[in-house]
């Protein structure tokens, strides 16, 4: 376990549904790193976060990094006893679905309190 300290937290299902629904996706390459730059939309586009494909952990081994993004939310699923929600991205694709909690996904932990 990892104690960030202060208030950050893992994100919300929530949170992932209003980055699918309220910014816009651009797939990009960033210092050699593929993934997207999401930016928010109206009052909001003046903020943006890079989500790079960081790939999935499996064991020793990583697999579909520079291709696939996973990042973990703090929701399990409630109808999946070992499953917890995550946003899942690639080039042409990115949604929120969820997955075994025993597989190894990026964390991209938020600071602040959800309202």
């Amino acid at each position: 376990w990892t104690h960030w300290g202060g208030d950050w937290r893992m994100p919300t299902r929530q949170e992932f549904d209003n980055l699918l629904t309220n910014c816009d996706w651009v797939w990009t390459t960033t210092n050699g790193v593929n993934g997207y730059v999401v930016r928010g939309k109206g009052d909001y586009s003046s903020k943006s976060i890079f989500l790079p494909c960081a790939g999935l952990g499996n064991g020793t081994s990583l697999n579909l990094a520079g291709s696939n993004g996973y990042y973990w939310s703090s929701v399990p699923h409630s109808d999946y006893n070992f499953g917890a929600w995550r946003l899942d991205f690639n080039s042409g694709y990115h949604d929120a679905d969820y997955n075994d909690r025993d597989g190894g996904q990026s964390v991209r932990p938020l600071q602040g309190f959800t309202k």
